[in-house]
């Protein structure tokens, strides 16, 4: 009996150890700037989910202000994908640095573009990082996390 119970112990412990799945939730100061058009604030941002370590994946909800996500997808350096129902939606790029809750959004989604910023998008990139209070700080964070591999 001990040996059985000493055995399923030792599974459960090896099986924690190889668990792949880890959430993700991204709740600090974020801040959207675009170089060329001058455009410089604050934003609420929240990224919420699971990132899977095997497939280096995420998937859950983003809200940026007041819009929500319910069902976004991306990995590191790669495309920010939103799906409602069956509409699927590349919001942009992102980076991430999981250990740091790190981000960096970088929106070249027209509409959302508009929405955040109240004027036309003109195929240029805004970044949103997080954390991040200052232009100063969402500049060196999109560096750093664009240099990681």
């Amino acid at each position: 009996m001990k040996r059985a119970l000493f055995i399923t112990f030792l599974i459960l412990f090896i099986l924690s150890g190889c668990n792949d799945l880890e959430k993700i939730d991204i709740n600090s100061p974020s801040y959207m700037f675009s170089e060329n058009s001058g455009i410089a604030s604050e934003v609420k941002v929240n990224l919420n989910g699971i990132f899977n370590k095997n497939e280096n994946a995420f998937e859950g909800s983003l809200s940026i202000n007041d819009m929500a996500f319910e069902k976004v997808i991306f990995m590191h350096k790669s495309l920010l994908i939103s799906y409602e129902d069956a509409k699927r939606t590349v919001l942009g790029d992102i980076y991430l640095d999981k250990q740091a809750n790190q981000f960096a959004i970088i929106i070249t989604e027209p509409e959302l573009y508009t929405k955040l910023t109240n004027e036309k998008y003109q195929n240029e990139g805004l970044v949103i990082s997080a954390p991040a209070s200052n232009l100063e700080e969402a500049k060196t964070i999109e560096e750093k996390l664009k240099a990681l591999e």
